[in-house]
C-alpha cells in the first residue's frame, strides 16, 4: 500500500563521475551509473529512517561533496566517495524540517538553507566551523501541507554568491488585493533587495529559477508558469501596444475552488515526522527595490 511506496524526492547529477544520485521518502540514498544504466552498489541511510529525503545538491566546484536535507531537521555534508550511513562531514542542525539546502553555485564555499521555522540560513565557508550558522533571516515560508515547499535559490549571475530569490508566504495589501511576493534578498545581510507582483497574480509561488545567464525569472504559482522580465523604457503609446513584457508559458493562472479560496494543492507534506479557469491576462512586470513604493502594473 502507500505506506510502503518509494517516493523520489531528492536527485541530483554528478556530470564528472557520470552518476545520479537519488534519494527517496525513507531516508535512503541510491547511486545510478549513467552509462550501464544501474544501480552502484547498496542503499544508504542518509537521514533518519523513515524520514524524507527533501534534496540534495552537489558542490559544484567539488562535485564528490554532496549536501543533503531531511525532515528529520538536519542538512548534512557527505563524501560521495566514502559513504556509509555514519559518515557525513557535517550535519547542520535545524529546528523543523529542512526545505532545501543548496551550495553556492560558483565557488561551492557556502551553504543556504531553507527550514520551516520562517528562517533562511547561510554558512559563508563550508570548511569552517559550521556548529552554527553564519547567519538566520527571518522569511515567511512556512506553509500548509498543500504547497509546495518554498526553497531559497542562488542567483547564479551573482559573482558575490549574495543573492537569492524566494517566494513568500504571508500575504501583502497591495490596494486592497492581498498579493504574496516574491522577495530578492542579500543573504550577506539579509536586507531585502526587491519584490515582484502582480495584481492578476493572487496565489502563492513557492517555486522561482532564475536564468542562468539573462535577468529572466520562471515562477510556478498553482497550475501555472509564469516569465517575468525586466520592464523595458518605452513610450506610453508602444506601452499599450506591446503585449510581451511578461507571458503565461502554461497555464491559467489563478484558479478558485468554489469556496472562493485560491488553489495551490500539490500534496506535499509539511513536517516529517475545481472552479473554472480564468482566462490568461498578459500583464506587466511589478518589480520595486525596497524604499522605493510599489509601482502599479
Amino acid at each position: 500500500g502507500p505506506s510502503t511506496w518509494r517516493m523520489i524526492y531528492g536527485m541530483d547529477l554528478n556530470t564528472e563521475k557520470g552518476l545520479l544520485l537519488v534519494a527517496d521518502s525513507f531516508g535512503f540514498l541510491y547511486l545510478l551509473d549513467r552509462r550501464s544504466k544501474e544501480r552502484i552498489g547498496q542503499p544508504i541511510l542518509i537521514h533518519k529512517k523513515g524520514s524524507k529525503v527533501t534534496g540534495l545538491h552537489c558542490n559544484p566546484a567539488q562535485p564528490e561533496v554532496l549536501l543533503s536535507s531531511g525532515n528529520d531537521h538536519f542538512a548534512r555534508i557527505w563524501d560521495t566517495r566514502k559513504l556509509d550511513p555514519k559518515s557525513a562531514l557535517a550535519s547542520l542542525a535545524h529546528g523543523r524540517v529542512v526545505n532545501s539546502g543548496y551550495f553556492s553555485p560558483r565557488s561551492g564555499n557556502k551553504i543556504m538553507t531553507t527550514c520551516q521555522d520562517n528562517r533562511i540560513r547561510v554558512w559563508d565557508y563550508i570548511f569552517g566551523n559550521l556548529e552554527s550558522p553564519s547567519r538566520e533571516i527571518v522569511h515567511s515560508h512556512d506553509f500548509n501541507r498543500h504547497l509546495t515547499p518554498f526553497k531559497a535559490e542562488w542567483d547564479p549571475k551573482d559573482y558575490s554568491e549574495t543573492v537569492a530569490v524566494i517566494g513568500r508566504y504571508i500575504s501583502e495589501n497591495y490596494n486592497g488585493v492581498a498579493l504574496h511576493p516574491i522577495d530578492f534578498i542579500d543573504t550577506s545581510t539579509g536586507k531585502l533587495l526587491a519584490e515582484v507582483m502582480d495584481p492578476d497574480i493572487t496565489t502563492i509561488s513557492p517555486v522561482n529559477k532564475l536564468h542562468p545567464q539573462d535577468e529572466i525569472l520562471a515562477t510556478g504559482s498553482s497550475r501555472s508558469i509564469f516569465i517575468w522580465k525586466p520592464k523595458s523604457d518605452i513610450d506610453p503609446t508602444e506601452e499599450r501596444t506591446s503585449q510581451k513584457v511578461k507571458e503565461y508559458v502554461y497555464g491559467s493562472g489563478s484558479r478558485k475552488k468554489p469556496n472562493g479560496k485560491h488553489d495551490n494543492s500539490s500534496d506535499d507534506d509539511s513536517d516529517g515526522g475545481g472552479g473554472k479557469s480564468k482566462k490568461a491576462k498578459k500583464t506587466r512586470f511589478t518589480h520595486t527595490a525596497k524604499g522605493k513604493g510599489k509601482s502599479k502594473a
